[in-house]
């Protein structure tokens, strides 16, 4: 068949004749075309960030009176936090406290406000609260004491000193502290901005005046401004008269020709006290000069301030000075400078005359590390009687090596005397102040490089050490005890399983990081939870089963307090006195308790106190007591007493003839002391725990062949037996489900403790039950807590409303409070908050915390927020303060030098730390137990060394840290790799050595190979045949060559600035560079002769570090990866690396922004146990970030430890609405929006205060109104959540408060039912709005949960 068609021939269309053959035919020869392929789109997740650890940097300490002129108060003010502490009686600091919901950096402090100690004979301030006294100048102690603050019928006045905050936004705040809710202490802010066209600009300079009337303020440029500032009384009555403060009485703005350097008030003449002095230190074209501005009180500022004033030439050895001193005579002041002291008198009268003072001061300690003169760093003057201050005046004066001088100047401002107090041992920063004690000084000195300290300054006697002041920072580097290292371990790992897929709890991962100290650095074991303060610490023996503190009362010769201790055969007994200074066995007869066997409870209720041991039952009161063996009583004749407890009068014992257990109740009569049989139980089977609970209701727990029961009957009614509840079914089996499979969990209850309404039961196997209603099946619910049995103890401190219950179990002690709300779905009660008890010793901060068997809380005085606890630890008996609050309770193991580089070595189980020593660079091998250095640097010869070959080099440091496990023929050599400034690549081979007469297990360590270059070798990582790494711009693969015995180059690949990290990933080369981000090079393998860039970060990004994350679904595709980036501006963002598109760029998944730069990221399984066998990771929409489920954790320079977990769209969008609408409250992001923004001056600023204070309502109304809620889906900064903001939601329960409108809880109940499906919703009806709000707090407690 032929037909005619147009065909295209040579580029013109002609007519041609075919047939349909050769049309079949050609479409036929036509090769097929692959399908195309959809290109590769990024996964769609939001990044929950929150702030894990806190840094405790600080970079201001002011003494402030903010409470009353009572409070010996301190002010420690961060980067973004401010805490106040009182220096006690007992010269130890007191948190009182903190907030840190700024939002922003501050960039200064300072006090605003005067305080004069009175004088000693002046009784008008004598009062009842008066202080001890403090010392006078000759050494001799004086009265030191204040007037009430508070007169009867009159309100809280203001407090005499204000504490003054700039932002970095352009916010200044004043605030001071005043009783709250329930007379807990919170802070009262005053607001004012700057001038608009200067917000955020100034600050870095800051100075009030001697009388506190006026604020000068500068930046770094050439602008400064001063405040005149409201007269305290006229303030005083602001406050109370309930109106806001508004200090601001008016303001001056001046520019200056050159830069302010530095600035301060001067001291005006005696009986000139409306004399205003500023001075500056103004540095133009190079050269520094003084420019003094004068006034009196109350002239008008813009008068004074209209003209610029030239100043004088510094002299030379003066130029540009440390710190500027104002002298209280002559309106002199003392310039220091790197090499010169100088007085400077005359301003006021022309040129001022520096004359120079040679002081002699000490030479550098053995702390300073850098080879200019240490500088000083700080100065401080110390408080003192109007009597001394007429005639005198004196400071300390602080160098950054520890050097501290006093100094003391006389009224016509020459230096009287100076005296050196012996170095400290710790790096002095600028945050250096002077409180008084009772009887002398106390120097609190901060430091930038590791803990500071503060210490008692006795006349003519050395310097007490009273306590330390944490801090962890510079944190240069960080590691964690985790096994798996990257994603494609991940992958080669059967182990790597979700906790929950795990049969067994495994050990929380530590996380470790360097802390540069000077010459003497440490590592430290971060580590979060309630601090116990070890107090009494008694090696008494083995074999304390349980002990029991009572007060005790001898009336002819001893007071203070008796302790039990139950052995196994017998009970001990020690007498302590008040102050736990001793411990001392009583005489016989002494005491009225029986001691001739173990004791199984003791219980003091009232006058009444109550022993119960295996053979009797003691009963003391006040006037006698009596012993009763068990023997005698009814049913008890042949029986053997094995578990026994006590409530008021009730007394309930668990007995045993044979197999045959019962249940013997009896009741007290307290006047006569005797016991009467009221019930007894049959058992049918074994009771291993008993108790009395809520309304006399009796708890057993019981053993019946495989079965796990609960018997419980209240004693208010009659009873015959016990009702059961079986709780095998409530118990995890291997699976992570519930039944009969594990075996272990066959072996019984340990304890049960019942706390008011609720019933804790703990398990021979680890397991901790809680339950409200015994009666009602599936109110039970069950956490595991470790292996070991879990020993429950409940109790109450002295004045506490809430119990303190504490678990024992793996050695480890925990504390919780109970969930008072519940749960919305109805699945009964659970622990809420379980936070792990760190005992530790002040006086050894390198310990390892000790193994806890018992413990307890005790009845005994102690102060808010504090709660005694008794500890049993082996043969060791301890009582320590344990605090209420959590935190950060590191523990710091010292190192010989400074550390910058730590590893977790899998193979040696040991931290690899890198050090810089005085004669070069080293190797540190530390047992993280322990903290011993267990290394041991030889030759090949195995002679030892002070190091090893290639390290050792004097001004040489470590760049790169690394293990390498090198695979080759199927064999494994293991290798740690090191790479110093100097261009040297070492590779390291460890063995280990037996232990020797019972020391620890050591490790010999030499040089197997070495290369040196020409440039600095920045990162190396090594695989499984070789090792790469980037020397300056270039990086290099090597190869090992076996016969040759050396590292073999085979290709390189040069850069645009030096990859300071390297990491191998889906087989390509992952680095991130200096100044171009992520970089993504393929061509791996050794073989193919040249490498291929496939990938870049669109955005040139400052990169610090990275690591790789897993956006939930398909974890193990390589699709699904995201590397989480950091720069040094404080920024984070994620980035999808298309691996199957080459030479396609990576788009941003999404940013955050933090507040401070991400110095190091690793990974860990740091969950605790109880955490570990929850439901899986996607509840609530939460996206686990690799396969194990690890947490993402990264640490700042400043010692901030942050929290990264990847969220779902659906929970994306949840959590951002709740933390949008936290953004427009003024109570949880109280300086979201800078006053300095608004129209107008200051004084327009204040009125809008006062419109607020009026009408806050129609305020609130309209920022409601206008405020963009909704959140936006993008690829930016709308992804990230900031979980900081979700946690004071959380913690000030403020839901209700936000969600104010029906519009906003409508959107609210939408978003909650888009996540997971809806199936949390499913039982909510639409009008609940608890139960909405409910669901929503445990959203926000499922994300916020402490992870270590």
């Amino acid at each position: 068949m032929a037909f005619q068609t147009n065909v295209l021939r040579d580029g013109e269309w002609v007519t041609e004749t075919v047939n349909l053959h050769s049309v079949l035919k050609s479409q036929k020869a036509r090769p097929k075309v692959p399908p195309r392929k959809d290109p590769q789109k990024p996964p769609r997740c939001g990044l929950l960030t929150r702030t894990l650890m806190e840094s405790a940097l600080a970079n201001s300490i002011l003494p402030v009176r903010l409470r009353s002129p009572g409070h010996n108060d301190i002010a420690f003010v961060g980067d973004h936090f401010v805490q106040v502490c009182e220096l006690q009686r007992d010269g130890q600091l007191k948190e009182i406290l903190r907030k840190n919901d700024f939002g922003c950096r501050i960039r200064n402090a300072c006090v605003v406000g005067s305080f004069a100690l009175p004088e000693l004979n002046d009784e008008a301030v004598a009062g009842p609260s008066a202080h001890p006294a403090i010392k006078t100048e000759d050494g001799h102690p004086a009265p030191f004491r204040f007037g009430s603050q508070r007169r009867p019928g009159m309100s809280m006045e203001l407090p005499p000193q204000l504490l003054m905050l700039v932002l970095e936004t352009g916010d200044n705040l004043f605030l001071f502290v005043q009783p709250g809710h329930s007379s807990r202490p919170k802070f009262v802010v005053s607001r004012f901005g700057t001038p608009k066209h200067m917000a955020g600009r100034l600050g870095s300079h800051l100075a009030v005046s001697p009388s506190s009337r006026y604020l000068a303020m500068a930046g770094l440029t050439d602008h400064f401004v001063v405040y005149e500032l409201e007269p305290h009384h006229i303030l005083n009555e602001r406050y109370l008269r309930s109106e806001p403060l508004q200090p601001i009485r008016s303001f001056r703005l001046r520019t200056v020709r050159g830069v302010i350097h530095q600035m301060t008030f001067l001291y005006p003449r005696p009986g000139d006290d409306q004399h205003v002095v500023l001075l500056l230190v103004i540095v133009r074209h190079g050269k520094s000069r003084t420019v003094i501005y004068e006034w009196e009180l109350g002239d008008d500022l813009k008068t004074v301030f209209a003209e610029e004033k030239q100043g004088h030439r510094v002299p030379i050895e003066h130029q540009m000075p440390l710190l500027l001193i104002p002298l209280k005579f002559q309106s002199a002041f003392i310039s220091i400078s790197p090499g010169y002291i100088a007085i400077c008198t005359g301003c006021l009268h022309g040129p001022p005359s520096f004359e120079n003072r040679d002081i002699a001061p000490p030479p550098p300690t053995v702390i300073h590390r850098r080879r200019h003169q240490p500088l000083w760093a700080a100065w401080a003057r110390p408080p003192r009687h109007r009597s001394y201050n007429k005639n005198h005046d004196c400071f300390y004066l602080a160098r950054e090596d520890g050097v501290t001088l006093f100094i003391e100047a006389d009224q016509d401002g020459e230096l009287a005397s100076i005296h050196s107090i012996d170095p400290f041992p710790c790096n002095i920063s600028t945050a250096f102040a002077c409180v008084p004690d009772s009887t002398t000084d106390v120097l609190v000195i901060g430091s930038d490089s590791g803990p500071g300290g503060y210490w008692k300054i006795p006349p003519r006697q050395p310097a007490e050490l009273l306590g330390t002041l944490p801090n962890w920072a510079p944190a240069v580097d960080l590691t964690t005890t985790d096994a798996v290292t990257g994603p494609q371990e991940e992958a080669r790992n059967d182990a790597a399983l979700a906790p929950w897929q795990q049969a067994k709890p495994r050990k929380p991962d530590r996380i470790f990081a360097t802390c540069e100290g000077g010459s003497k650095g440490s590592i430290t074991e971060l580590r979060y939870g309630l601090k116990a303060n070890i107090g009494l610490d008694l090696e008494y023996g083995a074999g304390m089963r349980q002990a029991w503190l009572l007060r005790f009362s001898d009336p002819n010769s001893f007071d203070g307090y008796v302790l039990l201790l139950a052995m196994p055969d017998s009970t001990a007994a020690l007498l302590l006195p008040t102050d736990f200074s001793s411990a001392t066995a009583p005489e016989a007869g002494m005491i009225p308790y029986d001691l001739s066997s173990t004791t199984l409870s003791l219980v003091a209720a009232g006058p009444l106190t109550t022993q119960i041991t295996r053979h009797n039952v003691v009963l003391v009161n006040q006037h006698q007591s009596v012993s009763l063996p068990w023997h005698a009583l009814p049913g008890l004749s042949e029986a053997f007493v094995s578990d026994a407890c006590v409530l008021d009068d009730c007394v309930a014992v668990s007995a045993h003839t044979d197999a045959q257990f019962q249940i013997h109740v009896f009741k007290i009569d307290p006047d006569c002391l005797t016991l009467a049989h009221s019930h007894t139980l049959n058992i049918d089977g074994e009771v291993t725990c008993l108790a009395l609970g809520a309304q006399y209701t009796i708890l057993a727990g019981i053993r019946n062949g495989t079965t796990i029961l609960l018997g419980y009957a209240s004693l208010q009614q009659p009873v015959t037996d016990l009702e059961l509840v079986d709780l095998t079914h409530y118990l995890p089996a291997k699976d992570g489900t519930s039944g009969l499979q594990n075996l272990s969990l066959l072996e019984g209850l340990e304890s049960i403790v019942s706390a008011r309404d609720t019933i804790i039961l703990g398990t021979r196997s680890g397991e901790v039950l809680t339950l409200k209603n015994p009666s009602g099946l599936g109110s039970v619910n069950c956490e595991k807590f470790g292996t070991t049995a879990a020993n429950v103890s409940c109790g109450h401190r002295a004045g506490a409303t809430e119990p303190t219950i504490l678990v024992c179990c793996d050695n480890h002690l925990v504390s919780f409070p109970l969930d008072r709300d519940g749960s919305h779905s109805g699945d009964g009660v659970r622990l809420k908050t379980k936070l792990r008890v760190w005992p530790v010793d002040a006086s050894k901060p390198d310990a390892v915390p000790p193994p806890v068997h018992m413990a307890k809380v005790v009845d005994m005085p102690s102060e808010d927020g504090i709660a005694p606890i008794l500890i049993i630890s082996g043969s060791r008996l301890m009582l320590a303060d344990m605090y209420e609050e959590p935190g950060p309770v590191h523990r710091s193991i010292p190192v010989d030098g400074t550390p910058n580089r730590v590893i977790y070595c899998q193979f040696t189980q040991c931290l690899i730390v890198a050090v810089n020593q005085s004669d070069g660079p080293n190797l540190v091998f530390l047992d993280p137990d322990t903290g011993e250095d267990v290394g041991r640097p030889t030759d090949k010869n195995k002679v030892p060394q002070p190091c090893i070959a290639g390290l050792g080099k004097e001004g040489d440091r470590i760049f790169g840290l690394a293990e390498w496990n090198y695979k080759r023929d199927g064999n494994v050599w293991n290798f740690i790799l090191v790479t110093t400034k100097s261009g040297r690549l070492i590779v390291v081979t460890a063995e280990k050595l037996a232990p020797r007469d019972g020391g620890p297990t050591t490790f010999r360590y030499w040089t197997r190979f070495r290369k040196e270059v020409a440039d600095a070798i920045y990162s190396v990582v090594g695989y499984e045949e070789g090792l790469i790494y980037c020397a300056g711009h270039t990086i290099h693969w090597e190869g090992l060559d076996t016969q040759e015995k050396r590292l073999k180059p085979l290709k390189s690949f040069a850069l645009g600035s030096p990859a300071t990290s390297l990491r191998i990933s889906h087989g390509k080369l992952v680095a991130l560079t200096h100044s171009e981000s992520l970089v993504v090079l393929d061509n791996l393998d050794a073989d193919e002769e040249h490498t291929r860039l496939c990938h870049v970060d669109p955005w040139r990004r400052n990169g610090s570090d990275s690591i790789e994350m897993m956006a939930g679904a398909g974890l193990r595709s390589k699709s699904n990866g995201i590397s989480l980036v950091a720069d040094r501006e404080c920024g984070v963002a994620g980035l999808w690396i298309p691996w199957d598109t080459p030479d396609r760029e990576c788009e941003v998944v999404f940013e955050a922004e933090l507040l401070s730069s991400i110095r190091r990221f690793r990974r860990g399984r740091t969950r605790p146990v109880w955490e570990q066998q929850q439901s899986p990771g996607s509840k609530y929409g939460r996206l686990p970030a690799t396969a194990d489920d690890a947490e993402i954790l990264g640490v700042s320079l400043n010692g901030s430890l942050y929290g990264f977990a990847l969220l779902s769209v659906e929970a994306w969008r949840l959590l951002r609405f709740v933390q949008n609408l936290a953004g427009q409250s003024a109570e949880l992001c109280p300086f979201a929006v800078g006053l300095s923004g608004k129209r107008g001056g200051l004084l327009q600023q204040q009125q809008q205060q006062q419109q607020q204070h009026d009408q806050p309502s129609q305020q609130q109304q309209q920022l409601g109104e206008h405020a963009d809620l909704e959140p936006k889906l993008a690829y930016g900064l709308e992804m990230q959540v900031d979980g900081d903001v979700l946690r004071r939601c959380l913690e000030r329960r403020a839901l209700e408060r936000l969600v104010c409108k029906q519009a906003h809880v409508k959107r609210l109940m939408e978003l909650l039912a888009e996540l997971d499906g809806g199936v949390h919703t499913a039982g909510l009806a639409e009008g609940d709005h608890k139960g909405y709000f409910q669901l929503v707090y445990h959203v926000l407690e499922y994300y916020l949960l402490p992870v270590l």
